[in-house]
Parts: structure tokens; sequence; C-alpha cells
């Protein structure tokens, strides 16, 4: 055991990869001074523990990071009868206190001194958990340029934080919503990403890992989850255009392993890199990358030097990508979508285009805000002390008792596991997800806990 102090680093589910890859970096970052649990209610979150398990993400296993998955109230396990609309109706329905209780135990189980939550919101749950434990300290990373019309009362939980972070973005100078003028938030220049703390593959090596041939340009095309909405259409005008006029070009499609979208392979054409994690490792294999508006990917981008055609989503309820995009346009670091998406692909596959794209990343500031949370993370530890009182979890029948049913002997019974993995998140059976090497003392109280959701008896 480590004299460091440990950190849990939580993340909301998300629609992507990013508040997982921003509490990567941060773990990842500057020197290890401390040690990083990582409880995230995202269903991506297997795929991060095979790849720092395989070695795909250098450091991880160095650095001794640990791993916990919790359903969030839409993860799907809830019942799908009549009880559907009145959980739905009321979304905290007796998953706050399962939050809340499962944050103590684990707080207590790890020695935890400081949670980092990032998220866009911070759970009821999460709130309460903090009233409990207050010998910890907490903090709030939470990215900037929310859209005008995104709800800024989110904003004001801040008060419940002892430190709350707005890491930078390309497009600070856009901010036009509730997060523009918050005095109770410290800002950082760069932004955080994992180009920061993980080596780009040379570039033919890069091109190998993926199966890409060397010997023509690609396109990297990430179209989005298609969680919040389809991108496929979006996705085959790109294809469209690149048939048409661009026939030496191959496109290479990012699929995460929560993405819905259905763009398919197309043999001498087209590929689909399938759950390629962490992608900024291989950044260096693509000529040319079409994207979407999100913080994660555009910073990716644009410091890996890779030029980029950028076309936002706009089905975010806070995410202000058309302003993330028009402020990277207007600071000629990206294209964005003109006249048409062809005509905006072909000027992106223009050699000067390109060389004048290149030459205006070079001057962005570095995105290294992960080695400041890392420097605030552990001076944040360093004040905060263990909890020791396990939570009293025994919670009774509620009226109406809207539980999962997952009776032991049935096909929904509830699963136990220190392994999870993609397929078993995706399956109807409810799984509960315990901590690598954790103790029985652990195991009896998230029995405890479970009970708060599900009906096992």
């Amino acid at each position: 055991m480590s004299d460091r102090p440990v950190v849990i680093l939580m993340t909301s589910n998300g629609v992507g990869m990013g508040h997982l890859s921003r509490q990567l970096t941060v773990a990842l970052s500057g020197e290890h001074r401390f040690d990083t649990v990582v409880f995230s209610l995202s269903r991506a979150l297997p795929r991060v523990i095979a790849a720092a398990d395989s070695g795909e993400l250098p450091g991880a296993a160095e650095r001794g990071i640990r791993y916990e998955y919790a359903p969030s109230w839409e993860s799907g396990w809830p019942p799908t009868d009549w009880r559907a609309s009145i959980r739905r109706h009321y979304r905290s329905y007796r998953w706050a206190p399962y939050l809340r209780d499962r944050i103590r135990a684990l707080a207590v189980e790890t020695g935890a001194q400081a949670l980092v939550f990032d998220g866009v919101a911070p759970y009821p749950g999460l709130l309460a958990a903090r009233e409990l434990l207050p010998t910890l300290r907490f903090g709030w990373v939470r990215r900037g340029l929310w859209r005008p019309e995104a709800p800024a009362s989110r904003l004001d939980l801040s008060r419940h934080f002892d430190l709350t972070v707005e890491p930078g973005d390309v497009a600070r100078a856009w901010d036009h919503g509730p997060t523009r003028d918050r005095t109770d938030v410290e800002r950082l220049d760069g932004a955080v990403s994992l180009t920061d703390v993980l080596e780009p593959l040379p570039r033919e090596r890069a091109r190998l890992a993926l199966g890409l041939p060397t010997d023509r340009p690609v396109l990297l095309l990430t179209p989005g989850s298609g969680v919040l909405a389809s991108v496929d259409a979006t996705g085959a005008e790109v294809l469209d255009a690149i048939r048409r006029s661009h026939p030496d070009w191959l496109v290479a499609v990012t699929r995460q392993s929560i993405a819905q979208h259905s763009i398919h392979g197309d043999t001498g054409r087209v590929v689909v890199l399938e759950d390629v994690f962490p992608l900024v490792r291989y950044l260096s294999a693509f000529d040319a990358a079409v994207g979407v508006g999100g913080y994660n990917g555009v910073h990716e981008l644009l410091s890996t030097q890779v030029p980029t055609l950028l076309i936002p989503s706009l089905h975010h309820a806070t995410d202000d990508q058309p302003a993330r995009t028009e402020g990277a346009r207007e600071r000629g670091v990206a294209l964005t979508v003109q006249d048409s998406i062809a005509a905006s692909v072909d000027r992106l596959l223009e050699p000067a285009v390109q060389d004048e794209l290149r030459a205006a990343m070079a001057t962005l500031e570095p995105a290294d805000a992960g080695r400041e949370i890392a420097d605030r993370v552990t001076a944040l530890a360093l004040d905060g002390r263990p909890a020791s009182a396990w939570p009293d979890a025994r919670p009774r029948r509620p009226l109406p008792d809207l539980r999962t049913q997952a009776l032991a002997g049935t096909p929904r019974a509830l699963q136990w596991t220190h392994e999870p993995d993609r397929a078993m998140l995706e399956r109807d059976r409810p799984v509960e997800h315990l901590l690598r090497g954790s103790s029985p003392r652990y195991a009896h109280a998230r029995q405890q806990i479970a009970s708060w959701l599900y009906r096992t008896r």
C-alpha cells in the first residue's frame, strides 16, 4: 500500500467517452502523487479497463489505476412494464440513495481523501454523499461553452464543492452561454486532452496497427456516437463526396463500443475502426479528418495538427458545439460547412488549405490542463481525510415497489462481477461491478446497497 492519497475520479454516463478521457488524462498527468479509482456511470468503462490491461492505454497499469462501474438511472435495467413510466417520471426513484451509498462505501473501502466529478450536473446522490463524507474533499471539473438556453441553475451546484475547475477551450471567446461570466470557477488556459499524456505512434506503425494501407491518403471520419440523433445522413454525404471527387482517398470511420450509428465499411473505400481506444495514439495515421464539435474530439484533432472539417451536433442539451466549431473556424484552425458538405470536403482536401490549417494549429495554446488539474487534485486530497463509517444501507421495501426484479435462479438474477465486459452491460440481466481486490466487508455492504434498486428475494 502506497503512502499517496487516494482520489476517486468520477464520471457521469455521457453519450460518448469525453468524461472518461478527461479523467484518465488527469490520472496520467504529471508525477504520480495520488492513486486513482475511476468510478464511472459510462458503459464504455469496460473498454477502458481492457485497454489498461492490454497496454493500449500506456501508464494506466503502471499507476495502478482501479475501476468500478455503476449503472445510471438510464441504464435500461429498470423495469419495462407499467412501472417504467413512473420511474422515467421520477428519475431518481431510489437511484439517488443507491448512488449515495455506492460512493460512501467506495470511499471507505479505498480510503479515499477526495472525489473529483467530471460531468454536466452533479447528481442528487453525489451531493447527498458529499454531505455524509465531511472529511473528504470534493471537486468538480466541468467544461464551459454551455448553450445559452442551458439551465444555469445547475452551475449553482458548485457551492457544494471545495474546488470547481473549467479547462480551456479553443473557442472560449465564443462562449455566450451561462458559463461565460461565472465567478465561482477556476478557469485554466489549456484544454484537457489525452494527447498531452500519450505518445502518438509513428505514422506507418499507426497505419499498420489499424490495418490501413501505407500508400494512399486516408481521411478520418468521426461521426460521434449517434446516441442523441442519427448521424448516418451526414456521414453518407461525406462518403458520397469522397467517392465522387476523391476516389484515391480511403475513409476510416470510428465506431465506439457505445456508438449507435450504422455507417458500414465498403471494400477499398471505407474501413470501419471498431472500438479503437485511445484513438489519440493513432491520429498520425490520418491526412485529414471530418468530425463533430465535441470537446474532446476537437482538441485531440487540433492539438495533433490534423487538418479538420467540423460539423457540429445540434442535439446536445448543454454543449454548444456550433459555437466551438465557429470559434475554431474564425481562429483559422479548422473548417466548417459553408456552402455544402461536398464543397467543404473538397476544400479540406486541397494541399494548400491543409498547409494553412497546420500552420494555424501550431500556434494554439498547449492542451496541457490535465497537469494543472492533477496539481489541484493532489492539493485537494492532501487536505482531506478518509472516512471510516460504512453506510448503513437497509432500504425497506418501498410502496409501490418499483425495484427491478432480480431474483436468484431467474434469467434476470443480479450478476456480481469483478470483470465487466461490453456484452455483459448490454444484456437485460443487471450487473453489479465490484472493485478488483475488494474486501468481504465491501462485498457485504454492496449487497445491502443493491437493495435500493433490485428486488433479490
